[in-house]
């Protein structure tokens, strides 16, 4: 069972992580390898490995030039690459939110750049998935009203899990245009859609679980 939740910042893929993370203990007496879920992407934040960067830290990597930006970033892409030999894998993000994040605020991987994220970086990252596992990877794109991220930007953005982010509100429509754009271009393996404009986090993975269960095999869903 090999997962990638996508979508814009606040419209709930952490927490559909940790939900699912729970939901596979329960449902099949196993947790994901390692019971770990990789929720990385988002510079200067990142999460795990083993704790949550510090303000201090964040600033550093802020403080990185637009090269060594892209640098830290691919050299941390290639390196969660090797969980794909694993049986299980959630990721968060991964190329698809990296590449969003990285050309509209980061100023790297733009068209042109010898790492360009759209016409180089993204094909190679998933040309090596396919080369380490033949298992497909479920990509769920997560979406919502724009209005709807607007306010939980408001409630949420003071958050230490939100600190630092380059998002704003005048981005939002485009960024959701853009998570849409690399979900679309990925062939991986099956995409499935959720929004979550309305639903309690309960009701989304309700619905998530419902929408991967034609892509999961008998020993994913029976691993005890």
């Amino acid at each position: 069972m090999k997962i990638i939740l996508s979508g814009i910042e606040y419209v709930g893929t952490t927490t559909i992580a940790n939900l699912l993370k729970e939901w596979k203990v329960k449902t099949t007496g196993t947790p994901f390898y390692d019971n770990n879920l990789h929720d990385h992407m988002k510079i200067p934040h990142t999460s795990g490995h083993p704790d949550d960067t510090t303000p201090e830290e964040q600033q550093q990597i802020l403080n990185l030039s637009p090269k060594l930006k892209e640098m830290y970033h691919r050299y941390h892409m290639y390196y969660h690459l090797h969980h794909y030999f694993q049986r299980d894998d959630l990721t968060v993000g991964f190329h698809i939110e990296e590449a969003v994040l990285a050309r509209r605020y980061y100023a790297y991987g733009l068209d042109g750049e010898t790492f360009d994220r759209e016409n180089v970086v993204f094909d190679r990252i998933e040309n090596r998935i396919k080369q380490i596992t033949s298992d497909p990877i479920i990509t769920v794109h997560m979406k919502a009203e724009a209005s709807i991220i607007e306010k939980r930007m408001d409630s949420l953005k003071r958050n230490p899990e939100h600190s630092n982010s380059p998002l704003n509100k005048e981005d939002i429509a485009a960024v959701m245009a853009e998570y849409k754009h690399f979900v679309d271009k990925s062939n991986i393996g099956p995409k499935v859609e959720v929004d979550t404009t309305v639903d309690t986090p309960e009701e989304t993975l309700n619905k998530v679980v419902e929408l991967i269960k034609p892509h999961l095999s008998e020993e994913d869903l029976n691993n005890h």
